[in-house]
C-alpha cells in the first residue's frame, strides 16, 4: 500500500488522501447500512480536473488496480463503495458551475456540484433542473447521471436521464469522449451518451455533465389525503395518472403505519389511516394550479380519500414536502433496515400494493415512494428487540428470503428490482434475473469493449 500512495503522490501531488486521514473512514461506506459491504479503499484520491481523471486511470490501467468513482456518497446500492485493494476517486473538489447558457436552456457543470447548489442558482434566472433526486442536499451531478438517478416529480419531468444533454467521460487508459453537448439532436453515429447515463461507474469517470434546463413554475401547491383502504389510494393513483398532461407533478404513497411512526406523538393526520397520498399540482399561474389542485381533490375524495393539509403558499408546500422527506430518515434511524426500490408499471400499482402486504415474513417493512410512476420503496427492517449475533444472521436469512419474494412480485409485474438506486454491490445476485441472460451477456461485452482489463468499479452490477 505505501508504494501505491507514493506513486499516486508523484503522479497527482496534494490530492491523496491515505489510510492516516481523519476523514479516511468515510470512503468505506455509502448510504448503505449493510457493514458486510462497507470496505476501506487503499487509497483516496481527489481530483480536480479530467487531466488528473486522466493521468490517473492511465495508471490504474496499466498496474490492473481497480478504482471506483464518487460523487456525494448518498448512493444506496454501495456503487461507491471501493473494490478489495482499489483507489476511490472523488470528484467533490470538481464543483465548479462552468456555464448556464439561458438561451440554450442548458447549463454545463463539473461532477462534483451538490443538485441543490445548481438549484439555488438556477432559481433566480426561472430555471430548475427537473430530474433532481430527493437527496438533493447531499447528492451530486455526477453522481446522479451516473446512476440515473430519479426523484419525487420523475411522474411527470422524468429522471436524470431524461435531462443529460451531453458527457466529457475519462475512459480506462485515459481516453477522453466528448459525448452529445447542447444541441438538441443527433444522429451522427452511434449514441453513446445513455451508455454512461446509468452505468455507475463501470465504463468510465464522469468529468463534464450538460444537462438540459426546464423552466421554472411560477406556482406550486400540494395536497395531504388520507385512506382508510390502501386499494383506494392506489385506485386514486391511477384516476390521477389518466389526466394526461394534466397529470400532478408529485404523486407520493406513504403508508399509515409509516407515516403515524415518523410523527409519533405528534401525529394529527389520522392515526387509523392505511395509507396516504402527497399529491402536488404545478403551473405557469395561480389560476391554472388552483384548476389542477380542484380536480385532484375531486379525484382524491371520489377514491375515499380525505383531504388532511392543503398548501395556500409555498412555506405551507415545503411543510408537505417536509412529513414526506422525514419518512425515509425514520426508517434510517430507528432500526437496521434495506432500502428497496422496485419498480412496475404504473397501471400494476394497485396489484403490487396488494402483493406486498401479503409477503410472509416475520419483518416489519415501511412503505413509501413515487407512486405515480410504479417505483417503490418497500423497506424490510430488523425487529426492534433483536439485539446480538445471532440475529443478524436471523435478519440475513429473513431479509434474503423476504427480498425473494419482493422481487419476485415486481418482475412478475413486468417491472424490475430497481428504479432508481441502481444495482451497486448490494443486488448483483439479482442482476441476472432482472434483465435475463441475453441482455446480461450483451452489457458484459459493452463493459469489456470499454473496460477491458476490468479495473472500472469491479464487483458493481455483475458481481
Amino acid at each position: 500500500m505505501k508504494s501505491l500512495l507514493n506513486d499516486l503522490e508523484r503522479l497527482l501531488p496534494g490530492r491523496i488522501i491515505g489510510p492516516d486521514a481523519r476523514n479516511y473512514k468515510r470512503y468505506a461506506r455509502d448510504m448503505v447500512s449493510a457493514p458486510r459491504l462497507h470496505r476501506e479503499p487503499a487509497a483516496v484520491v481527489m481530483i480536480e480536473s479530467a487531466e488528473d481523471a486522466a493521468a490517473l486511470l492511465r495508471y490504474a490501467d496499466e498496474k490492473r488496480i481497480p478504482v471506483t468513482p464518487r460523487g456525494g456518497g448518498s448512493g444506496l446500492s454501495g456503487g461507491a463503495i471501493p473494490a478489495p485493494g482499489g483507489i476511490v476517486v472523488s470528484t467533490e473538489r470538481m464543483n465548479r458551475i462552468l456555464d448556464i447558457d439561458s438561451d440554450n436552456q442548458a447549463a454545463v457543470l463539473e461532477p462534483g456540484v451538490k443538485t441543490r447548489e445548481l438549484d439555488e442558482h438556477l432559481a433566480p434566472l426561472g430555471f430548475f433542473f427537473a430530474g433532481y433526486p430527493m437527496s438533493e442536499e447531499i447528492c451530486t451531478i455526477g453522481g446522479n447521471a451516473a446512476t440515473n438517478a430519479g426523484g419525487g416529480r420523475a411522474v411527470r419531468y422524468g429522471v436524470t436521464g431524461d435531462h443529460v444533454l451531453g458527457l466529457h467521460v475519462v475512459t480506462p487508459g485515459g481516453e477522453v469522449l466528448h459525448l452529445g453537448g447542447k444541441h438538441l439532436k443527433d444522429t451522427a453515429g452511434l449514441n453513446l451518451l445513455p451508455l454512461f447515463v446509468g452505468s455507475e461507474g463501470t465504463l468510465g469517470l464522469i468529468t463534464q455533465v450538460t444537462l438540459r434546463l426546464t423552466p421554472r413554475p411560477a406556482s406550486r401547491r400540494a395536497l395531504l389525503a388520507s385512506f382508510h383502504r390502501r386499494q383506494a389510494a392506489a385506485a386514486a393513483v391511477l384516476a390521477l395518472r389518466r389526466l394526461g398532461r394534466n397529470v400532478p407533478s408529485a404523486i407520493e404513497y406513504m403508508d399509515g403505519r409509516t407515516v403515524s411512526s415518523t410523527l409519533n406523538e405528534s401525529n394529527t393526520l389520522g392515526a387509523d389511516a392505511a395509507a396516504f397520498l402527497l399529491i402536488e399540482a404545478d403551473g405557469s399561474d395561480e389560476a391554472e394550479v388552483n384548476a389542477l389542485m380542484n380536480r385532484y381533490r375531486e379525484i382524491t375524495q371520489v377514491n375515499e380519500g380525505s383531504i388532511v393539509r392543503f398548501s395556500m403558499s409555498r412555506e405551507e408546500n415545503e411543510e408537505l414536502w417536509r412529513l414526506r422527506k422525514a419518512v425515509p430518515w425514520w426508517v434510517k434511524r430507528s432500526r437496521f433496515h434495506s432500502n428497496e426500490d422496485v419498480v412496475v408499471p404504473p397501471a400494476s400499482v394497485p396489484e403490487l400494493i396488494e402483493r406486498v402486504y401479503k409477503i410472509s415474513t416475520p419483518l416489519d417493512f415501511a412503505v413509501y415512494g413515487h407512486a405515480g410512476d410504479g417505483n417503490f420503496h418497500v423497506n424490510p427492517m430488523m425487529p426492534a428487540d433483536s439485539p446480538g449475533d445471532s440475529s443478524a444472521r436471523e435478519w440475513e436469512e429473513a431479509l434474503g428470503e423476504f427480498l425473494e419474494q419482493l422481487y419476485a412480485v415486481a418482475l412478475d409485474l413486468g417491472g424490475t428490482i430497481s428504479g432508481e438506486h441502481g444495482i451497486g454491490r448490494k443486488r448483483t445476485a439479482y442482476s441476472l434475473r432482472a434483465v435475463g441472460p441475453d441482455v446480461y451477456a450483451a452489457a458484459r461485452a459493452v463493459k469489456a469493449a470499454f473496460d477491458p482489463k476490468g479495473i472500472m468499479n469491479p464487483g458493481v452490477i455483475f458481481g
